[in-house]
């Protein structure tokens, strides 16, 4: 069983608090289970709309199979926060630098930095090295849990 690098850093970064991903530990597919298909499977109930079915499914699986399943880190884990300190500190313009560690000060800091970024045009340059930092944080957890990656 081999894990997309690229599928499983998407969803991380798709975590949220209404659908956790999981990867299914014997085919190596990623899922990303709601909650509602979640209600949906456990109250068994029938009256939900075509759409949902092959979520519902997935979800009934899930709570039948828990073991054949392991839960994928939140963004929480990945720390998008320390992130973007460590882009500030690996800039060489100290202004720049400057205005982007002011806009992580106090609340809203994380949408202050994105529009930062773009304000400054370093954007792409940002969402680069966030992605490397994602990849790498995906990497280790793979090697932490035994995963082997598909290139």
């Amino acid at each position: 069983m081999k894990v997309k690098l690229n599928d499983l850093v998407e969803a991380i970064e798709f975590h949220s608090d209404e659908a956790q991903p999981f990867i299914h530990l014997k085919t190596g597919e990623i899922y990303l289970i709601s909650d509602e298909a979640i209600r949906i499977a456990e109250d068994d109930d029938h009256d939900y709309p075509d759409w949902q079915k092959e979520d519902v499914k997935i979800a009934k699986d899930y709570l039948d199979n828990e073991n054949d399943y392991l839960s994928l880190p939140s963004q929480y884990e990945v720390n998008e926060y320390q992130i973007m300190e460590d882009f500030i500190s690996n800039l060489e313009d100290e202004k720049i630098a400057g205005q982007l560690s002011i806009s992580l000060r106090g609340k809203g800091a994380f949408r202050r930095f994105k529009d930062s970024v773009i304000l400054l045009g370093i954007d792409k340059e940002w969402y680069q090295f966030r992605d490397e930092r994602y990849k790498e944080f995906a990497v280790e957890w793979c090697e932490e849990n035994e995963i082997a990656l598909e290139a």
